[in-house]
C-alpha cells in the first residue's frame, strides 16, 4: 500500500494572486492566508468525485445485487422453478471468488450470506472515500466544519441533553450551487488522515497539510490523477474568485477617490 499521494499542480497564478490579495487585505496576514486555504479546501472536496455519492451508492447496490444464472432453473427436490429471488446475485460469486483465491473452503448457507453482506456494506461505505481525507483537512481550519445536514424534526418541548443539530457550513452549499451539485454526504473513514498546521502571525505566514490514505499499488495512477485534476481545478476557480475579489476592491477604492475630488484617468 502507498499511504501518500503527491499532487502535482501549476499554482504560480494562484501564489502571485495570493500574494497580491494579502497586500491589500485589511484582515491580519495569517487569518487570510487561514481563510483562503479553507475556502480552496472545501473547493476540492467538492471537486473530488463521485459527482453525486447517493447516486454511486445506488449504482453499486444495483451492480452487485444483479441476479445471475438461469431463472427457469427447477429445485432437484421439488422439481419447481427456483425464481429469481433465490438466484445467486453477482456479489455471492464476488464473495466466493474471494474465498477460492484465499485458499479456503467455498461458503454456504449463513456464511455466503454473512460474507455477501459484508462485502456489499464495505463496497457502498467505500463511496467518498477519497472525499473522507480532504474533510478531515478542512476541519484543521475549522474544527466545527460540518457536512450537509438534513432538516430535522423539532421537538415542541426540548428534552434534557437535547442539542440542536448544527447548520451546514456556508461555503460548502455556496460551492455545491455554484457546481450544480445535490447535496449529499460521505463518511469519514479511518483509512484516510490528516496532519497540519495554521498560519501564525509573523511576517511570511504560512499553512500546511499533509493526508494521507491507503491505496494500493494497482490504483495508485488512478487516484494520483483524480487529486491532481481536482486541485487543478480548485486552485483555477479559487485564483477567479481571488481577481474577482481584488477587482471589486480596486473599482470601490476607486470610487472613494473620486467621490473626493481625486480624478483617476
Amino acid at each position: 500500500m502507498r499511504p501518500v499521494v503527491n499532487m502535482t499542480v501549476d499554482s504560480s497564478k494562484f501564489d502571485a494572486a495570493m500574494k497580491a490579495y494579502l497586500l491589500q487585505t485589511s484582515r491580519d496576514l495569517h487569518k487570510a492566508v487561514n481563510s483562503r486555504f479553507f475556502y480552496l479546501m472545501v473547493r476540492l472536496f467538492v471537486l473530488v468525485p463521485p459527482k453525486s455519492p447517493g447516486q454511486e451508492r445506488r449504482r453499486i447496490s444495483d451492480y452487485l445485487g444483479t441476479p445471475l444464472g438461469n431463472i427457469n432453473r427447477k429445485s432437484k427436490k421439488t422439481g419447481k422453478r427456483i425464481g429469481k429471488s433465490r438466484l445467486l446475485r453477482r456479489v455471492h460469486l464476488i464473495a466466493q471468488s474471494k474465498e477460492a483465491k484465499a485458499g479456503r473452503r467455498g461458503l454456504y448457507g449463513e456464511e455466503m450470506k454473512a460474507a455477501a453482506s459484508a462485502l456489499m456494506r464495505k463496497a457502498i461505505a467505500s463511496v467518498g472515500y477519497l472525499r473522507s481525507g480532504v474533510v478531515k483537512i478542512i476541519r484543521i481550519y475549522n474544527k466545527g466544519f460540518t457536512q450537509f445536514q438534513s432538516p430535522k424534526w423539532k421537538p415542541l418541548s426540548k428534552p434534557a441533553g437535547y442539542k440542536a443539530p448544527k447548520k451546514t457550513n456556508a461555503a460548502l452549499v455556496s460551492l455545491a450551487n455554484q457546481y450544480g451539485l445535490p447535496e449529499e454526504n460521505v463518511a469519514v473513514h479511518k483509512g484516510t488522515k490528516a496532519r497540519g498546521i495554521q498560519a501564525t502571525p509573523g511576517f511570511n505566514p504560512t499553512a500546511s497539510v499533509v493526508m494521507t490514505a491507503g491505496v494500493a499499488d494497482n490504483q495508485y495512477n488512478r487516484v494520483a490523477m483524480i487529486y491532481n485534476q481536482a486541485m487543478q481545478k480548485a486552485m483555477d476557480d479559487e485564483l477567479a474568485e481571488l481577481t474577482n475579489h481584488m477587482t471589486e476592491a480596486m473599482l470601490q477604492n476607486g470610487k472613494v477617490l473620486e467621490d473626493n475630488g481625486i480624478a483617476i484617468k
